[in-house]
């Protein structure tokens, strides 16, 4: 690995730890805040840049190369950078929409478990 992968890597890297702290600071505003939940998310946020990379190079071997016959450098750094580029932004979106989805489960799922136990204190 060159010095454009290793940044890029250490670029990926950032993306996943800030979005998990602020996974964290988020998750421990309330009431649900367990261990599980932080390293669920940790793997989540792992898959997601495997699953951005793999379909990347299935798009770039089976469409670019097979389907349409184009011919990359694979080599020159405009096309390693413009990738790079792609797969980073692809990831940020993925990471951060996973953060509010997953925010927002965890917040259903502790405001029901609320609903329960004041109906049954209620009755």
């Amino acid at each position: 690995m060159d010095l454009l992968g290793t940044i890029f890597c250490i670029i990926l890297i950032l993306v996943v730890l800030v979005t998990n702290i602020i996974f964290i600071r988020k998750i421990n505003r309330t009431n649900d805040s367990h261990y599980k939940y932080k390293i669920l998310f940790f793997l989540m946020s792992i898959a997601s840049i495997s699953a951005i990379m793999i379909t990347g190079a299935i798009f770039q071997n089976v469409v670019l190369i097979d389907y349409f016959k184009i011919t990359i450098n694979i080599e020159s750094y405009q096309y390693r950078i413009i990738v790079m580029t792609v797969i980073l932004i692809i990831n940020i979106i993925a990471n951060f929409t996973l953060l509010k989805l997953y925010l927002k489960r965890r917040e259903r799922k502790s405001k029901n478990k609320i609903n329960e136990i004041e109906l049954i204190g209620k009755e």
